[in-house]
């Protein structure tokens, strides 16, 4: 992801937080209910609380959002001095510095509302907290991003793209630079075979979702929550209203088309994520309970308080389709460079992208389908 350019246009996608902030709230309240009873049953009360904000990219909408919850524990008696320390966890291979950055820029409020902070550069899809030490986690718009640590073999991500072929047809598609793998860019456009799909949500949206779910019941404390939130099915950037291919594979074949761009960097680019329901969170959230980890099954202490999946514009305002351009090729870039384009190609790609964008989208009116969902750890297994 380009953070710089994620940065300036990324509360484009903030109403997807707010769409589920009576959600939050509901598990703020629980939170602080929580911190009133043990201030009646411990002599050491009050002891520090200790949330993880996950995937919190360059902070910006992470400090909206962790500011609106913080607002909101406050106005508990038991809670509103309490000392709480927050962990900013974000991919290692994102840029550590802009986060810092935005955090730093934020230290006055910090210290006003006795928290401390600190940064964690590790993948969400691996333990990051000692057992049963999380009093709270959040992690919102990055979840439908899947685990490409499981794309170490040869071709990496662009591997995952032919997966629905036969060694043999799979070959001879590459070889000859022609087939089904210049349709999509994304495993859930409408151009995407359905063999695919249903292989990336079995093999991959399932197992990889169930997988977090797993690792965070292990280090959330007995009651203690997780407030999920993710881009869903339905999203206008890979399902346009208009329909047809994404923005992304509807440029890549006009510069295709044009000789600007040859035909094996787009049989090669994969977005290497996934846009669940309700029903595919549910169906994780089930297998969880299976995956084991240090000899136990820590996901099967987790439960499904609430989820729900709901539309939001993306823009709108004082932002244009240009923002909401630039929030889009900063967000995706990134796998298309992994696909290996010349930079002569990729700035081809970039003004065409561009372009779709005026030919298939009203000004401010882009919408995308969210999925969130609260999660408890139960104190025992049912």
């Amino acid at each position: 992801m380009q953070i710089d350019a994620y940065k300036d246009h990324s509360s484009n996608q903030y109403s997807g937080h707010m769409g589920c902030v009576d959600m939050l709230q509901d598990s703020i309240d629980r939170l602080a209910k929580r911190i009133e009873m043990e201030g009646k049953n411990s002599q050491e009360f009050p002891r520090m609380r200790h949330i993880a904000d996950l995937g919190s990219a360059d902070g910006s909408n992470s400090m909206k959002t962790l500011q609106l919850a913080v607002s909101a524990l406050r106005r508990s008696a038991a809670a509103a001095t309490a000392p709480l320390h927050i962990t900013f966890e974000e991919h290692p291979d994102s840029d550590e510095e802009g986060l810092r950055k935005v955090l730093e820029s934020n230290s006055n409020w910090f210290v006003k509302h006795n928290l401390t902070y600190s940064v964690l550069m590790k993948s969400f899809y691996e333990p990051l907290f000692e057992p049963e030490s999380l009093d709270m986690i959040m992690c919102y718009i990055c979840l439908h991003w899947l685990d490409t640590s499981d794309a170490q073999g040869p071709g990496g991500i662009s591997a995952w793209k032919s997966l629905h072929l036969g060694k043999k047809e799979s070959l001879a598609m590459n070889e000859n630079a022609h087939g089904s793998l210049s349709d999509f860019t994304f495993v859930n456009e409408t151009t995407a075979p359905k063999p695919l799909q249903e292989i990336w949500r079995a093999d991959f949206a399932k197992v990889h979702l169930a997988k977090f779910f797993a690792l965070r019941a292990r280090e959330l404390k007995p009651g203690a929550e997780a407030v999920l939130l993710m881009v869903g099915l339905g999203d206008g950037f890979t399902l346009p209203s208009k329909g047809g291919p994404s923005p992304l594979t509807l440029a890549m074949q006009r510069c295709v088309n044009r000789g600007l761009l040859r035909e094996k960097v787009i049989q090669r680019t994969i977005i290497p994520y996934f846009l669940r329901n309700v029903d595919d969170v549910k169906e994780a959230l089930d297998f969880c309970g299976t995956i084991e980890i240090d000899n136990t099954n820590p996901g099967s202490l987790l439960e499904l308080v609430d989820v729900r999946s709901y539309p939001a514009k993306v823009g709108g305002g004082e932002e244009t389709l240009d923002g909401t351009f630039e929030m889009f090729w900063a967000i995706h870039s990134g796998a298309v460079k992994s696909a290996g384009p010349t930079e002569v190609e990729l700035e081809c790609l970039r003004k065409e992208t561009r372009r779709v964008f005026d030919d298939i989208y009203e000004p401010q009116d882009v919408r995308l389908t969210f999925v969130a969902c609260v999660v408890r750890r139960r104190t025992k297994t049912r």
